[in-house]
């Protein structure tokens, strides 16, 4: 399922390098996607807090509020961004967008804002399954968005153009995933108990919850602040729209690691349910180590820029550098993604927090290299700041849990009243 998530996301990319002025037209919807991501990082919280919080219906709808109303202030935030001239002063004076990627960029923008909507749905019901153990309607759920998403991405420049193609395509796919899953988790929502066995408060719930917004839009700000940096470069129109294609590979190729969280928290009841995660997270790593070397150091790049990517001339070379350096994200982000889930299903999220700002701050002082150099290969920089800014949050993560599991003892206890 998150593959399948992520391969969406390239779809789109691959598409749009299509289109008549591609440079143009992909760093528009990179800009865009990254300031819509960055503001909606709740989304994937409310699969989170459904996992440990959905028990009956009346905490089912407790989480329905709590997040409901989040997610209606994030939209009417992200829309007054698009359909003002706060749009203009973030993608063009902040970012260093031409003008006109900046007017593509707000109409992207506008209808990005939208796909709230269907993501919040879905993740409820998502959550909801996860917790009766029943993920592969989840999957079938993405497989018909992926096969929705090519449809629409065929007859929508019969009345739309540029980034707003591809983003209108990922609101309609999602929303027919949405609608699939509806479908599917009502029987699971219908059999929960209508008594409450417990109910969370909107303070537990914030407090479980804050840490981990908190670390999603920060994962998810990574391409929002390097857009600031990468605008800083001599070409800066071909800097965002060639790390817009690398962060497209990257979470294609990568997305399985971020998995890891979700399976750590889910399966962890004890110190040697652990052990077993550690051993499992590093064949995983192990894994898309490997794929990348084979993607990007053998023949193969090529089939993966020109022919999947759509890439030619000038941007296909200048993506090259920076992805040979995307084993270093798949070794950093996976150790980053499986601490992240033994530290929640322990239930240690202020720790998530602060490593989310640890991240940020390295992401800056690498991205700030722009300034200096500003002939530098944006992609290279990019890369190198994502990879860099993971293995930070690694390393802080690293010895926080070190220190929990120094008492043993009161880890077991702990993990005992939460299973």
């Amino acid at each position: 399922m998150t593959e399948l998530h992520q391969i969406s996301h390239s779809i789109v990319q691959a598409f749009l390098a299509r289109l008549t002025d591609p440079k143009e037209t992909l760093a528009a919807f990179s800009i865009a996607f990254a300031v819509n991501t960055t503001l909606t990082g709740l989304n994937l919280v409310v699969l989170q807090g459904g996992i440990s919080f959905t028990k009956d219906k009346p905490s089912f709808w407790q989480l329905c509020r709590f997040f409901g109303g989040i997610g209606i202030l994030l939209f009417i935030t992200i829309e007054s961004v698009a359909l003002t001239p706060l749009g203009d002063a973030v993608f063009g004076k902040l970012m260093g967008a031409s003008a006109p990627v900046v007017l593509q960029a707000k109409w992207a923008l506008a209808i990005m804002g939208f796909w709230f909507f269907p993501v919040f749905t879905r993740s409820l019901m998502y959550g909801l399954l996860m917790v009766h153990h029943r993920t592969t309607p989840i999957t079938v759920a993405t497989t018909l968005r992926i096969a929705s998403l090519a449809l629409f991405l065929m007859v929508l420049p019969m009345w739309l153009e540029g980034a707003a193609v591809g983003a209108a395509g990922m609101v309609l796919a999602m929303t027919v995933e949405a609608a699939y899953m509806l479908f599917v988790g009502r029987p699971y929502l219908t059999g929960l108990s209508q008594v409450a066995k417990y109910l969370p408060s909107y303070r537990e719930i914030w407090r479980f919850s804050w840490p981990l917004m908190f670390m999603q839009s920060s994962e998810n700000g990574v391409v929002l602040i390097l857009t600031f940096f990468l605008g800083r470069l001599a070409d800066p129109d071909l800097a965002l729209a060639g790390f817009g294609i690398i962060y497209a590979l990257i979470r294609a190729i990568l997305a399985p690691e971020r998995n890891l969280i979700h399976a750590a928290q889910a399966l962890i009841t004890s110190f040697r349910d652990i052990k077993i995660m550690f051993k499992y997270g590093f064949y995983t790593i192990a894994f898309f180590v490997s794929l990348v070397l084979i993607l990007f150091f053998t023949p193969v790049r090529g089939f993966v820029l020109e022919t999947v990517m759509g890439l030619k001339g000038e941007l296909n070379l200048y993506v090259i550098p920076g992805s040979k350096l995307i084993f270093l994200v798949a070794i950093f982000w996976g150790y980053a993604a499986l601490l992240r889930g033994v530290l929640s299903a322990m239930r240690r999220t202020g720790a998530i927090a602060i490593s989310a700002l640890i991240r940020l701050i390295m992401l800056a002082l690498v991205g700030s290299v722009a300034f200096f150099l500003p002939q530098a290969n944006g992609t290279v920089i990019g890369v190198l700041a994502f990879g860099g800014s993971f293995a930070a949050e690694a390393g802080f993560l690293s010895l926080c849990l070190y220190g929990h599991l120094k008492s043993p003892h009161r880890l077991f206890a702990h993990l005992e009243e939460t299973t």
